[in-house]
């Protein structure tokens, strides 16, 4: 059976990663995988919650090099994961949050003392076709859908992003995420990148602006910044002095020009977009602000148009159809014009939720919003529903802006102001969650 190195750079002294501004070579790397390997149990699946990245690194090799497969939630609620457990038997969690012992399913706490190893283990090979992975879709349109990753497809795709992200010339590139790694765009980025191209991952996941900062302060000088336009746009709009960053790398959520365009500005940077979805992974980069197609990654064919596109690759076992209309240009260019599953036809006219909710987040003042089509009485009973963020707002301001941009009908016949949006980590609004918020605010 075909293998793939467990990490493609030889044992020694390169650094993998960064704990509390303290490097962690590849040689200490391997020793904390084979030994946390050997404290696994006999199971097929690991839910792995593990939330410092290098930590979740460790759980994630050392699962691989048992066999087993790490399974990635969407998120950590009690009945999320009990929902898990139940289409996978035998399941056991890998955390290291001592908190994190009420889902009714066993537990291993990440063991932060693991004893000495005096040789540094061989780099294991892993089967090609191992189900390294199994990820979930975000919910954003309905139920989260469990989707199996091949060790082989995740090596194919962190090796045809690299290239287009970290020069091969560049050393010693920090990676400094706001996504966790359970996330795919997180998993690929901040985890894959160092174990199959190069670059050091940090442990923390920094949120708020001024952690961002502090984390990119403690890694050396070559920075990227991965991250999505929510975060973007926080540390855009904040007043905290940012360090030099080679590059920021957004996902998630499309990315506008204009936020583009003032992120390059303050931080005298690259802004550069992955276009992916969970069924396929990474797929596609652009730079945003030259507002040029979608140029397709390295292995990856197109084919199809509109919303019958699909992708193709040695390393997907089917051909994967995209849930974006897609409109192909030449040479493996293309341009996103709205996601199929986001088209909302009110009064015989089309949107997509994507623009509506790019013309109301980009009102000033405007923290955070986001559009809801919320279960129908009927197709004469259609009506959209907006959440918004924001101080000192009133609902007529939010609407007269909108107005300047809309057509009458996809102005919200209903707005809620909140003090924040269920955003999960990686930026998404899982539909549940809003739907909840919309049931509690209209009764």
């Amino acid at each position: 059976m075909k293998g793939l190195p467990l990490i493609a750079r030889a044992p020694g002294g390169s650094i993998l990663g960064w704990e509390e501004q303290k490097p962690i070579s590849t040689d200490q790397f391997l020793k904390d995988a084979y030994r946390l390997s050997q404290r696994l149990p006999k199971n097929t699946w690991v839910i792995n919650l593990c939330q410092n990245r290098y930590r979740f690194l460790v759980g994630f090799s050392a699962a691989l090099m048992r066999g087993q497969t790490n399974i990635l939630p969407p998120n950590k609620t009690p009945k999320g994961l009990k929902t898990i457990a139940s289409q996978f038997p035998g399941i056991y969690c890998l955390t290291d949050d001592c908190n994190d012992k009420d889902f009714g399913l066993p537990v291993l706490e990440y063991p932060f003392q693991m004893g000495s190893l005096p040789d540094t283990p061989a780099v294991p090979e892993i089967p090609a076709s191992h189900t390294a992975a199994i990820v979930f879709t975000s919910g954003s349109t309905g139920v989260p859908q469990p989707h199996l990753k091949s060790w082989e497809s995740m090596v194919a795709i962190a090796r045809n992003t690299g290239p287009r992200l970290i020069p091969l010339s560049t050393q010693k590139t920090a990676i400094v995420a706001t996504v966790h790694p359970q996330h795919m765009y997180g998993l690929e980025t901040s985890i894959m990148l160092p174990l199959q191209y190069q670059g050091a991952l940090l442990g923390t996941c920094p949120f708020f602006p001024e952690d961002i900062r502090a984390a990119l302060e403690g890694v050396p000088k070559n920075r990227i910044l991965i991250t999505t336009p929510i975060h973007l746009k926080a540390c855009v709009e904040s007043s905290v002095e940012f360090p030099e960053i080679a590059l920021i790398v957004s996902a998630t959520a499309p990315l506008s020009g204009e936020l583009a365009a003032k992120a390059e500005k303050a931080f005298n940077t690259k802004v550069i977009e992955i276009y992916g979805c969970t069924e396929a992974g990474s797929l596609a980069t652009r730079r945003t602000i030259s507002n040029t197609p979608w140029e397709l990654l390295d292995e990856i064919a197109m084919r199809g148009n509109q919303d019958q596109c699909y992708v193709e690759a040695a390393y997907l076992p089917d051909p994967v159809r995209l849930p974006d209309i897609i409109k192909n240009c030449e040479n493996g260019r293309f341009e996103l014009q709205g996601r199929s599953e986001d088209l909302v036809i009110v009064g015989g006219k089309r949107i997509s939720l994507s623009e509506l909710n790019f013309r109301l987040n980009e009102i000033k003042g405007v923290a955070d919003g986001a559009y809801f089509m919320p279960p129908q009485i009927g197709p004469a009973h259609k009506r959209l529903v907006a959440f918004v963020v924001g101080k000192n707002l009133r609902e007529e301001d939010i609407l007269q802006a909108l107005r300047l941009h809309l057509d009458p009908v996809f102005l919200p016949r209903l707005l809620f102001f909140v003090d924040r949006l269920p955003r999960t980590p990686s930026g998404k609004l899982p539909r549940e969650a809003l739907l909840e918020i919309f049931y509690q605010l209209s009764n």
